[in-house]
């Protein structure tokens, strides 16, 4: 056992490693130490001590809770020893001894025994053994190291390698710096600065150790380049066109470094050579990357700093414009924002859609969706626009088609003939609109016009019954489709109402047209015509617009009955005769409002003159009786004479009464 000796730093504390179970009594031997550190050699035992035990005793080998050997001790005792450990490790049947040789590094690890007299007291010890590599005199090299600031890397190598090798800079040990980095007894710095001088020590995970001196050489430090404007306060972001920037150009260096200046102008053949450049009333032409190289005549060194300038004429006009637009057969979605006009192009961004936004810069930027997923529908997208010297944005939301509906209008053109539009409305974004008529599809050619939008379908010279019929819309985006029928048929009227107008002497006619019905026009007519022409003929006394559903017609004479007669037109074409209304209307004779309200007015004028003359006649006779109570002599002997003159006075309605 003399090539034991302690771990530094090693094994369990607090514990003996042989330690006895029940009673806590160590199990003797000469391993009572909490760990053992030793180098490869022949032979490693583990004696044992045992217990006095008249009774047969068992006893087990553990490393790693993997069992190594197990078996009875004693004069005939026996152990086995695991199949994969058979040929170095053996156990001494009598004592019960462990025996590794030859000891290898993979021989490291916590071993345990157990020890089980019968019908006595159960042992347990355990032991860390660790195996190291033996370290001959250690070295660093190089010895020395001169290194020049921001140079690719420098290297530093601690020989030779056994074991686990640390390394510390100045006594400390290395920060988690990622320009550090170890590898098989290496120590790589990389892009060194002044920070890294210092003096590196080596040590082996054995006695040895070494140190080298990394010495720092004079500048320049880093160049670093400030940038002012007179017209703008972040110059930085931008300057804009005809300013006056400044750029200043500093690095410390001993002695001072000399500076000199790289232009983003190609065309400016001048290189400056002082630390303060000046661009008076800057352009476009001269936006770009500018760099500053710090030089040292006395280290030979040489840094470099780059900055760029950007010069804007302006922001993009308005704000961004989006647009969505179904590609790919009608399969995928192409969500598409542009803000053109900027110098230099803004910045855009699609948020809202699956799988994350889509950004890029330049004046347009678009994203394709393949077999986009139903959620999609009524998701608002935004593009987002950011300009150096302005912002915007815009939206747009992708909808299935659904509440598509038809209408549709006939109209005249000037010549005469007879233009129908087909409308169609209702939700969706994008949409392909493709037009049936009795299901052969339409499209633009011939006397068919088919608007930009696709919604408006447009028939020159429409006629009855050639382009009557079924026709159909069909609205399909790649979130899904809906259709919508009309049915178109000719001219008709399907009911209408006849009465008295409210002026002497007219009528109102009030009607309905079916759906579905085209009509351009309507005569209001009623049979027979001056000068003699035959019964059966009508006359016409209105001719009204498609959109009318009623008019009055006047100039009717008193106590004379009327026939009138509707006929819907398409154009030049009347409506089918079996279908025309014809209805009758007595125009009796009837007084204007006018008339009646001063009929009105006049009866109770007269009742009330009538009554003020009855109050005046009553007061005249009562005033009269009173006198002939006071002062009238005695009536004559002829009474009948002077009653009749009394009489006369009254009223005749009085004088009969």
């Amino acid at each position: 056992m003399g090539g034991f000796s302690p771990c530094v730093g090693g094994g369990r504390t607090g514990s003996a490693p042989w330690a006895g179970g029940g009673g806590g009594q160590r199990l003797p031997g000469p391993l009572a130490r909490a760990s053992l550190c030793l180098p490869p050699g022949p032979a490693l035992p583990f004696p044992l001590q045992l217990p006095p035990s008249p009774l047969e005793v068992l006893i087990v080998w553990q490393r790693n809770l993997t069992a190594l050997a197990d078996g009875r001790l004693g004069p005939n005792g026996s152990v086995a020893v695991a199949p994969a450990y058979q040929n170095r490790l053996s156990v001494d049947p009598q004592g019960g001894t462990l025996t590794i040789a030859p000891v290898a590094l993979q021989d490291a690890g916590p071993y345990t025994v157990e020890v089980f007299p019968l019908g006595g007291q159960v042992w347990r010890g355990d032991i860390q053994v660790e195996v190291y590599e033996l370290v001959g005199n250690v070295s660093v090299t190089p010895p020395s190291l001169a290194v020049s600031e921001g140079a690719g890397s420098a290297a530093l190598t601690c020989a030779p390698v056994r074991g686990t090798v640390t390394w510390t800079k100045d006594g400390q040990s290395l920060d988690q710096n990622p320009r550090y980095r170890l590898s098989a007894g290496t120590l790589q710095i990389s892009r060194p600065d002044r920070n890294d001088s210092g003096t590196y020590n080596c040590t082996t995970r054995s006695p040895g150790s070494d140190s080298v001196l990394v010495p720092f050489p004079d500048g320049p430090e880093p160049p670093t380049i400030s940038l002012s404007s007179d017209r703008d306060p972040e110059p930085r972001r931008y300057v804009r066109v005809n300013s006056t920037v400044g750029l200043g150009c500093r690095a410390p260096s001993d002695p001072p470094a000399q500076i000199y200046w790289s232009l983003a102008d190609a065309s400016d053949p001048l290189v400056p050579a002082q630390p303060d450049l000046t661009l008076p009333r800057v352009q476009l032409s001269q936006a770009g990357l500018y760099s500053c190289l710090a030089s040292n005549p006395r280290t030979q060194r040489q840094l470099r700093a780059t900055l760029i300038l950007t010069v804007t004429r302006g922001s993009p006009p308005g704000s961004p414009f989006c647009s969505l637009d179904s590609v790919a057969n009608g399969t995928a979605l192409r969500f598409l924002c542009s803000w053109p006009g900027g110098s230099p192009a803004p910045s855009l961004s699609l948020q809202g859609l699956p799988g994350g936004g889509e950004q890029g810069v330049g004046p347009t930027l678009e994203r394709t969706l393949s077999s986009p997923p139903p959620a999609l529908n009524g998701t608002r997208v935004t593009c987002l626009g950011r300009h150096l010297a302005a912002e915007g944005n815009c939206s747009m939301t992708p909808e299935a088609p659904s509440g598509v509906s038809l209408s549709f209008q006939a109209s005249l053109d000037p010549g005469g003939t007879v233009l129908l539009d087909l409308q169609c409305q209702g939700t969706y974004r994008p949409v392909e609109i493709a037009w049936a008529w009795d299901g052969a599809p339409l499209g633009p050619g011939g006397r068919y016009r088919v608007s930009a939008d696709g919604a408006r379908l447009t028939i020159s010279n429409f006629t009855a019954p050639q382009d009557l019929g079924g026709y159909s819309v069909r609205c399909q985006n790649p979130l899904g489709s809906q259709e919508s029928n009309l049915t178109l048929t000719g001219p008709s009227v399907s009911s209408w109402s006849l009465v008295r107008g409210s002026e002497p002497g007219s009528a109102r006619l009030s009607w309905a047209v079916p759906e579905g019905s085209v009509v351009t026009g309507f005569l209001v007519q009623v049979p027979g015509s001056p000068g003699g022409r035959a019964a059966g003929e009508w006359q016409t006394l209105q001719t009204l617009g498609g959109a009318t559903r009623s008019s009055t017609v006047g100039g009717l004479q008193p106590h004379t009955a009327y026939s009138f007669r509707l006929l819907p037109l398409l154009g030049a074409q009347p409506g089918l005769p079996g279908s025309l209304p014809v209805s009758s209307l007595s125009a009796a004779s009837t007084l204007s409002p006018g008339a009646i309200a001063g009929i009105v007015l006049g009866s109770i004028l007269g009742m009330i003159l009538l009554l003020a003359l009855l109050v005046l006649l009553i007061w005249f006779l009562r005033a009269r009786w009173g006198e002939s109570k006071v002062g009238v002599p005695p009536p004559p002997e002829h009474p009948g004479k002077e009653v009749w003159g009394q009489d006369t006075l009254l009223p005749a309605n009085q004088m009969q009464g």
